[in-house]
């Protein structure tokens, strides 16, 4: 199975480390292109389509975004960016794209591809809302089948660091849910889930908690680690017996192979808890013992 993915595309004027001119629709129809050549059974976009100005505007921008979509003859899903709720609400979106935005269970067969959509709003000098209202319904997902699932999000949950990142190393509020440890763990309880997608955070980045990978993939048009070039970035995900290898493609290449798994196939150990200077003076006492 092949699942071509597109992040944070950011149609609309520029900002941040968008290229002045670069065209976000020419690149897009690339990935469209690679994504038909490759005979991809799915493309899968995890959001902030575009770059948010006024609620006219972003109408228009998101138009000529989901039409270029459109042409791809095959399965999409869409999932919901913070500068797609900007100014836009779900319906609005629902509209434009011809798709469902709602949190969803999309049946590929030898597994699932979970897309939870919690909000995604950013408050300025908050950050996101917590994620846990939607929390039961995720779980409820998980455990409604045996088989393998892929959660696809717009922010990832795996909480890693985001030392080096130009937006988020100083501003980790945005980066993810403030409850991103709550989710995780009733996620891991389940033992159902096998792979966590997003985009958001504007780099490839691969993280490993109690064997469930979570992989945030690059933005479209993104340039801080690719300057002066746009990353032109999209990925493509194949699935075989039991393994996934997952490639970036464009001027930020990036290339992870790892098992394909539930996450409760193969559970690591509990961490253990807290040292104390007690904990420290065991361990000594413990090597000197062995020494003699």
């Amino acid at each position: 199975m092949k699942i071509a993915i597109v992040t944070d595309i950011h149609h609309g004027p520029t900002s941040h480390n968008k290229e002045a001119g670069w065209n976000s629709l020419d690149a897009l129809r690339k990935v469209i292109d690679c994504a038909i050549e490759e005979q991809v059974d799915l493309l899968l976009d995890l959001g902030d389509h575009i770059s948010d100005t006024s609620t006219e505007a972003d109408y228009i921008v998101a138009t000529e975004v989901a039409e270029l979509f459109k042409t791809f003859p095959g399965q999409r899903v869409h999932v919901m960016g913070n500068h797609d709720v900007a100014n836009l609400d779900v319906a609005d979106n629902e509209a434009i794209y011809g798709e469902s935005m709602q949190s969803r269970v999309v049946d590929l067969g030898v597994c699932r591809l979970i897309v939870w959509q919690p909000r995604v709003e950013i408050t300025m000098g908050i950050g996101l809302p917590a994620a846990e209202p939607s929390l039961a319904w995720l779980v409820a997902a998980l455990n409604a089948d045996e088989r393998p699932a892929i959660i696809a999000t717009h922010v990832p949950l795996s909480g890693h660091s985001q030392t080096g990142n130009y937006y988020f190393e100083n501003n980790p509020k945005y980066a993810s849910y403030p409850d991103h440890q709550r989710v995780r763990q009733a996620v891991e309880a389940t033992g159902k889930a096998a792979l966590w997608l997003s985009g958001h955070v504007h780099w490839n980045t691969v993280t490993q908690i109690n064997n469930l990978p979570h992989i945030t993939i690059q933005s479209l048009s993104e340039r801080f680690t690719t300057f002066p070039k746009t990353a032109e970035s999209w990925a493509l995900l194949t699935l075989t017996d039991n393994e996934l290898s997952l490639e970036v493609r464009g001027n930020d290449p990036f290339y992870v192979r790892l098992p394909f798994n539930r996450s409760g196939d193969k559970p690591w150990i509990t961490p253990t808890h807290t040292w104390t200077a007690a904990d420290f003076a065991d361990f000594v006492t413990g090597q000197e013992q062995e020494d003699a």
